[in-house]
């Protein structure tokens, strides 16, 4: 059974934002952030954090500063007792302002557009239809409207998006998702039985539309997932060639301790085996990392 979630934006909903944020230190929860997300874990959502950080694209931090500054929000949520399910960050941005060449495109998960959304909601185990998706931005209505979701603008109401509802913290958007969340799922509102008319050229290009969403989504997963693959790859490099390089210290140690014993043939000849198989065993680790790049 699907769960019900909510998707939160980061920067002024849940941390202060001076401004592409590239030190932990600078990491600030805004006040009832965490009573708030501990409020609906209690209230058996799921929570997630899905934010735009084109900041990586724009050259102001890596994706490893990114994760830094991540891992100091969680920090600062668990000194409260509080835990977000999952965070989902889009480092993506079209146009010149990207600086780095491999992040300059657009993208599927870069909201307004629902990507990041999809695969919270894939990895979750969400039915968006019964999640909410609140954030400070127009970009976040519009991403949770075209998902799926009950949106809640954090702010005034303004010309460029249409939410459900508007609240003027997120405490008080808590309480608009507590409040309603017996609610039947969006878009099952309707009497089901009432007939509407069928656009089918809106019907078709719609479908369309959908089916190129799609490829760019597994498009930018595909990428993500090489990233990791990557980053994984030079974990394992560095792993090996460590375990290489003390085996070999090792080796040298017992070769020597085996010089020391050379009054005595056969207590030399077994140290020396010794340090012959962990050169071996050493050699062996070197050959494995070198494949591995």
């Amino acid at each position: 059974m699907a769960l019900r979630g909510v998707l939160l934006d980061r920067d002024n909903t849940i941390i202060a934002d001076p401004g592409y944020i590239d030190d932990p230190d600078l990491v600030t929860l805004l006040p009832g952030a965490a009573d708030s997300i501990r409020r609906l874990r209690e209230e058996g959502f799921t929570v997630a954090v899905v934010t735009n950080q084109s900041g990586v694209a724009r050259g102001k931090f890596t994706e490893e500063q990114l994760a830094d500054v991540h891992e100091r929000m969680e920090e600062l949520l668990h000194e409260q007792g509080v835990q977000l399910d999952g965070i989902y960050y889009c480092p993506y941005l079209d146009g010149s302002e990207a600086k780095v060449k491999k992040y300059r495109k657009a993208s599927n998960l870069r909201k307004p557009e629902p990507g990041m959304l999809l695969v919270a909601a894939e990895e979750l185990d969400l039915s968006l239809s019964e999640s909410w998706m609140v954030g400070d931005s127009s970009r976040d209505v519009i991403a949770g409207e075209r998902a799926g979701c009950r949106t809640i603008l954090l702010g005034d109401r303004n010309g460029e998006c249409d939410p459900d509802y508007v609240a003027d913290s997120l405490e008080k958007a808590v309480d608009l998702v507590v409040a309603h969340k017996d609610d039947p799922p969006k878009g099952h509102e309707e009497d089901a039985d009432q007939p509407k008319p069928v656009d089918m050229g809106k019907m078709m290009a719609e479908q369309a539309v959908r089916e190129q969403d799609v490829v760019d989504l597994l498009t930018d997963i595909r990428d993500s997932l090489r990233r990791h693959e990557r980053k994984q790859r030079h974990e394992d490099f560095s792993v090996l060639r460590l375990a290489g390089t003390l085996t070999q210290m090792l080796a040298l140690i017992v070769g020597g301790w085996g010089m020391m014993a050379f009054s005595d043939t056969a207590t030399a000849l077994t140290r020396f085996v010794l340090a012959g198989f962990l050169q071996l065993v050493a050699l062996t680790a070197f050959v494995c990392s070198e494949k591995r790049t």
